[in-house]
């Protein structure tokens, strides 16, 4: 009685429709909102999956193969892009409150059909794979392509004129630290490859009978050896070649404290007195402000500028500071680096990727024309350039380089800064925007990541927090609390030595879509 009602069950299950589909991409976008849930992304897309084997079989007829993905597309980014609701009533851009709800509700529906679409064209690429040759006798081949297919969707999501990589499964594991260390061989990437390939393992397994068994045996090894690879990992201490005492400024400005009335006069004292108070409790060898903590061009300043080298001097430490840049023709959103001497970085850092309708506007003409709202919203009221190189500081203790905001949540620029010598990585962010959101622990995710794909690690300071301190590891050694003043201290290791990721980089992206081009080669069929 009891194995029929299994047999049942599961029969039932192999006949997913929508409201799977939706279920499973509410269950994956919660892993990552919630991180302490973290495990739940490794089973939490089987209910798509078995969707995806039924309508991709080409012995099933037409099935809504595009709608499908789009669904369940929209069912992931919808909870993921609510972080945009935090952003209203938009002050700062001077909008009414009609058209500030009107813009939020843009980028919450708008943005979310957009990055749907690429999940809408998985499906669809998964049915020319059957047709092509992965059929049923092959029961390893399409777990393996959709893995591959779903890690080029993370790819392509970084790669549009919005550049947001927003849903990356791997994120959903930050809290868990040994599933994240296969970071360091092949990236984060990887990490979701690995999550999506036992999902669609557990699925196979569950559509068939006696290879289905082969199949869950197949993503307990890989969960299991992950894991394992993680613990060993953990128990291996690189050799530092310096160590020493950070200490972390979270001022916890509000926007309109910061870009109001004097605020650059408000936002220096604040901070200087900050920075004086925690020197005179204990010596320190680098203090890192916040993301345009200073919202001013800085090197068009020279008092304000002397005012911060100063008090390097006074407290003999090395302070990161993050305000504006001006080289004549282009504005830069940049980290200054002031020594213990009084000197300043010849060649401050300046912001690679750079946040769109903040910083810059994509495709103005078009977004002039589509919605004259949103072309004027530039919540700085500035067009930024984006830089171009890693600018690594020089310092006695060693080589570090800096990231803002933004650069945290791609690969290429903590990874080009290590390439050029960085032993510790300073992350300064202005998290304020999005107020107590999931958005600000995403962002501190993705600093996770960094540091255990490159091996150093990480100093992040955010203006409203969460400020922390983390090891090459993707250990966080301390973190801040929300919409505090709080100075964090904590001691951070410098490295030379290279993980295998900070030599190939996203050479994983390349191995899949060689595989998924592979497949779409016909096979001939032998005469008989």
């Amino acid at each position: 009685m009891f194995s029929d009602h299994i047999r049942h069950f599961l029969k039932r299950i192999k006949r997913p429709g929508a409201a799977w589909v939706i279920f499973s991409g509410v269950l994956t976008a919660a892993a990552i909102i919630y991180p302490r849930f973290g495990l739940l992304a490794w089973v939490s897309l089987i209910p798509y999956y078995l969707t995806l084997y039924q309508i991709s079989d080409p012995e099933n007829g037409k099935q809504p193969l595009f709608r499908t993905g789009f669904l369940f597309g929209l069912s992931f980014y919808l909870p993921l892009f609510t972080f945009f609701c935090a952003l209203y009533p938009l002050d700062s851009a001077g909008l009414s409150p009609v058209e500030a709800l009107s813009v939020v509700l843009l980028a919450l529906f708008g943005l979310s059909a957009f990055y749907s679409l690429p999940h809408a064209l998985l499906p669809c690429v998964l049915r020319l794979l059957q047709k092509r040759g992965i059929r049923r006798q092959q029961a390893f081949l399409a777990p393996l392509a959709i893995a591959a297919l779903w890690m080029l969707v993370e790819w392509a999501d970084s790669q549009t004129f919005l550049g947001m990589p927003w849903g990356r499964l791997a994120v959903s594991q930050y809290r868990l630290t040994p599933l994240i260390q296969s970071a360091s061989l092949l990236g984060a990437c990887f990490v979701s490859f690995l999550i999506a390939l036992c999902n669609a393992l557990l699925a196979q397994g569950i559509r068939r009978r006696c290879r289905g068994i082969v199949c869950i045996l197949c993503a307990a090894v890989i969960f299991g050896g992950n894991l394992l690879y993680g613990i060993i990992s953990l128990n291996i201490e690189p050799e530092p070649t310096e160590t020493i005492s950070v200490a972390i400024v979270q001022g916890n400005l509000s926007t309109s404290e910061k870009w109001g009335e004097d605020g650059e006069l408000l936002s220096l004292e604040h901070y200087l007195s900050m920075t004086k108070e925690l020197s005179a409790e204990e010596e320190v060898d680098l203090i890192v402000w916040t993301e345009s903590c200073i919202p001013i061009v800085l090197n068009g300043y020279p008092e304000i500028s002397q005012q911060i080298a100063d008090t390097a001097v006074d407290c003999g430490a090395i302070i990161l500071v993050g305000a504006y840049y001006y080289d004549g023709s282009n504005h830069y959103n940049a980290v200054y680096a002031y020594y213990p001497d009084g000197t300043v970085s010849d060649q401050p850092y300046c912001k690679r990727k750079l946040v769109a309708f903040g910083e810059y506007m994509p495709r103005s003409a078009f977004l002039e024309f589509l919605v004259p709202a949103l072309a004027e919203l530039n919540l700085m009221q500035s067009a930024f350039t984006p830089g171009t190189d890693s600018a690594v500081f020089s310092t006695d203790f060693g080589s570090i380089g800096g990231l803002v905001c933004f650069d945290g949540v791609f690969e290429g620029p903590a990874l080009s800064s290590v390439r050029d010598g960085a032993e510790l990585l300073a992350l300064l962010s202005n998290d304020a925007w999005y107020d107590s959101s999931y958005a600000v622990s995403n962002l501190l995710g993705h600093s996770v990541l960094r540091a255990v794909e490159n091996g150093r690690c990480v100093v992040r300071g955010t203006n409203t927090g969460i400020s922390a301190v983390i090891d090459e590891k993707g250990r966080i050694q301390t973190e801040s609390n929300l919409r505090t003043a709080e100075v964090i201290r904590g001691e951070v290791s410098l490295y030379s030595h290279r993980t295998l990721y900070s030599y190939v980089g996203n050479l994983w992206e390349l191995v899949c879509l060689l595989y998924i081009l592979m497949l779409l080669i016909p096979v001939r069929k032998k005469n008989t």
